[in-house]
Formats: structure tokens, C-alpha cells, sequence
């Protein structure tokens, strides 16, 4: 198989639990960059938490982050397409959240706002590097339209059906998605990672056999489902795992490193 362009998920399958990219994984994106293969990232988080990972693995080619409603370059920070969620649907699923006392923040271009700088906040602030901003009974009426909405919950099995609750209740005027086991990703129903990538792929004139994809997770599977080889991480749940072509190690035994091993460099 030949592919000229590789991308990757970013928590749970490029990251290491501890948040960094290993060495051994560097060197692998390394090499596929260095025999002229794209490599890009498709994440739910958003722009600015992203481009510190870019720019360590000297990455130029655009970026699709949250969930596909915000590609641009890293580089030039050019953005290439923009979708947020439209305001009156923000509002009512923030008034749908304070109704069930389930935790959410909201993104309004690259800030994050929340309730309270609680631990939760705080904890994904820190993984981020985005500073959460305290807006309290605020947050529930923000004007704004946001690049996406986060739900944290406080068990996978609570993630699911906080995902499965939104679904039912706001159908196709939202897209909802398990992002890792405990945050839900809500972003424009037109949006995903792998409308993202077909925007990037049509610029860079790729078709999807010369695209595989690697991930762990839920806003992971439409991209599975339009790569020419996909490649499910080994800490994915086993829903994820089955629909994908192959399943590498976990993330924090080198998966990323050992699939573009196995799958890209040995066939060039």
C-alpha cells in the first residue's frame, strides 16, 4: 500500500497518557515527511491547544481541529475553513446540561469558558494549554456562536449516555461524539474529522485509497469510514477496534509509531 497522506488522531493515539509524543514516534513521522508522505492531525481539541504538537513534529500541512469545524494552516495560521455551532442551538443545549447538572464548557474562537474553575476545568486547561475563563451564570447566555461544546463526564459509561441523550434529544441539528472515555464533543451537525479531511484531501488532490487514518475513539469512525487503510489504536475500546483494518499497539507502547512501521515505511 502507498499513501500520501497519514492522519492522526491526537489524545489516545498520538499522545502518550502523559501528554507528550514519544521519541520513537517523532522519529517515525520523521521519516514518512522525509519520503514526502503528509502528515496532518484530526483532533477534537481545538487550534491553539494543537499547534504546540505541530510545531514540535515540524508539521506544514493544515490541521483539522475540533472535530473538522476549524482546518488551518500551522504555519501561517491561515484558516481554511470555519464552522461554528449556530447560537440559538448552543443555548438550548447549555439550558439541556443545567437541566441535567452534567458538566460543559463552551469554545468561543480560541477561549474557553466555563462555569467555574473547578478541578475539572482546571485538569483540562492544564492538558490543553488553554486557560479557562470563569463566566458563571454568564456561560448559559453567551450570544456567541462557539467552535464546539464539551461535556466532561465522570464515567465512560456516563459519557455514553450523555452522548446518546443529545442525540435523541437535538437529532441531526448537532453532532455528538465520545471523543476519549470521558469528554463528549459537540460541534455543527455538518462538521466531523472526516469532512475535514475531505476538504484537505480535495486541496492537496489525494483520494481516499492514498489516506489512512489512526485513532481510538467515537469522532474517529466517519474517518475510519472514508480512509483507503484505517488503523485502530490498541487502547481503543473494542466497538472502535472492530471497525478498522487493523489494530496497533496501545498509545503508550509506541502504537502511532508501530503502525507507520508496519504500514507506510516498509512499503517505500
Amino acid at each position: 500500500m502507498t499513501f500520501k497522506l497519514i492522519v492522526l488522531d491526537l489524545d489516545g493515539t498520538l499522545l502518550q497518557p502523559d501528554n507528550t509524543i514519544s521519541s520513537k514516534t517523532q522519529e517515525a513521522i520523521k521519516e514518512c515527511i522525509k519520503k514526502e508522505v503528509c502528515v496532518t492531525i484530526a483532533t477534537g481539541r481545538l487550534f491553539p491547544s494543537v499547534l504546540p504538537f505541530a510545531k514540535e513534529l515540524n508539521l506544514k500541512d493544515p490541521l483539522i481541529t475540533a472535530n473538522g469545524a476549524d482546518i488551518r494552516n500551522p504555519k501561517t495560521n491561515e484558516q481554511l475553513f470555519f464552522r461554528p455551532i449556530d447560537s440559538n442551538t448552543a443555548k438550548e443545549l447549555m439550558a439541556f446540561f443545567r437541566d441535567k447538572g452534567w458538566y460543559i464548557q463552551s469554545y468561543v474562537g480560541d477561549n474557553l469558558y466555563v462555569y467555574e474553575r473547578n478541578k475539572a476545568a482546571l485538569e483540562y486547561g492544564a492538558l490543553t494549554f488553554l486557560e479557562p475563563i470563569e463566566l458563571k451564570d454568564k456561560l448559559f447566555t453567551l450570544n456567541e456562536s462557539p467552535t464546539k461544546l464539551l461535556s466532561i463526564a465522570e464515567s465512560p459509561e456516563e459519557a455514553i449516555l450523555i452522548r446518546k441523550a443529545v442525540q435523541e434529544r437535538f437529532g441531526k441539528r448537532i453532532y455528538a461524539a465520545v471523543s476519549n472515555q470521558l469528554f463528549v464533543d459537540m460541534a455543527h451537525p455538518t462538521v466531523s474529522k472526516a469532512k475535514g479531511v475531505k476538504i484537505l484531501m480535495d486541496k492537496m488532490n489525494i483520494t481516499s485509497k492514498e489516506m489512512m487514518a489512526i485513532g481510538d475513539s467515537e469522532n474517529d469512525l466517519p474517518l475510519f469510514g472514508m480512509a483507503g487503510f484505517s488503523v485502530a489504536m490498541g487502547n481503543a475500546r473494542k466497538e472502535i477496534q472492530d471497525r478498522a483494518d487493523a489494530v496497533t499497539s496501545p498509545n503508550y507502547e509506541d502504537g502511532v509509531a508501530a503502525a507507520l512501521e508496519r504500514f507506510v515505511l516498509q512499503g517505500l
